[in-house]
């Protein structure tokens, strides 16, 4: 969990680096982020939300509010006067603590091979090749950044690294279950 909104005021004195978010109590252990913190259907965030509608602080907030650390592990929680004017607290956020949602995939392929006559050890093999064949969605990071209102939210699905239109780098979508046509030929 990050804070922009320091990182980008650190950055006009030439600090390039990432301010991580200061936990306001000591973190529980998180529990797997799933589908249902999904854009547009979000009714449980991976996150607790960092403001209420209104705009006011979360009191239940597990962070400081964006904009209230005072130092890479210091903070400053809401207070009566103001959102970054109440007591200081200095929790680290620790290494890997938080998880994305579980990936998930299945391929599968049903090939038929016959031998060829009058060629010695040739064969001749057809089938079908399933890739994502349950047709399940893996869902992306949720949004990490507490000065984003969206914090907590999941708005994309991953990859997989390869498919029948290539990488996962080409642009296409190739989440959703596909289906090719395998000959082979092997002599």
């Amino acid at each position: 969990m990050v804070d922009s909104l320091v990182s980008g005021n650190l950055a006009r004195n030439n600090y390039q680096g990432i301010i991580y978010a200061v936990p306001t109590n000591p973190l529980p252990s998180e529990p797997a982020c799933d589908k249902r913190a999904a854009a547009p259907l979000s009714v449980t965030r991976c996150q607790i939300a960092q403001t209420l509608p209104d705009g006011t602080p979360n009191p239940n907030a597990r962070f400081v509010q964006a904009g209230c650390e005072t130092g890479f592990n210091t903070g400053n929680l809401p207070g009566p006067s103001g959102p970054c004017n109440g007591a200081a607290v200095t929790i680290p956020q620790g290494r890997n603590r938080f998880r994305g949602p579980n990936y998930f995939n299945t391929d599968f392929t049903v090939m038929k091979i016959t031998k060829l006559r009058g060629w010695e050890g040739a064969t001749l093999g057809v089938g079908l090749q399933f890739f994502n064949f349950f047709n399940h969605p893996n869902f992306g990071f949720p949004r990490y950044d507490i000065s984003d209102s969206t914090f907590g939210q999941i708005f994309g699905l991953e990859q997989p690294p390869t498919s029948v239109l290539g990488t996962g780098f080409s642009g296409g979508n190739t989440s959703a279950r596909m289906i090719q046509l395998k000959a082979e030929f092997k002599f």
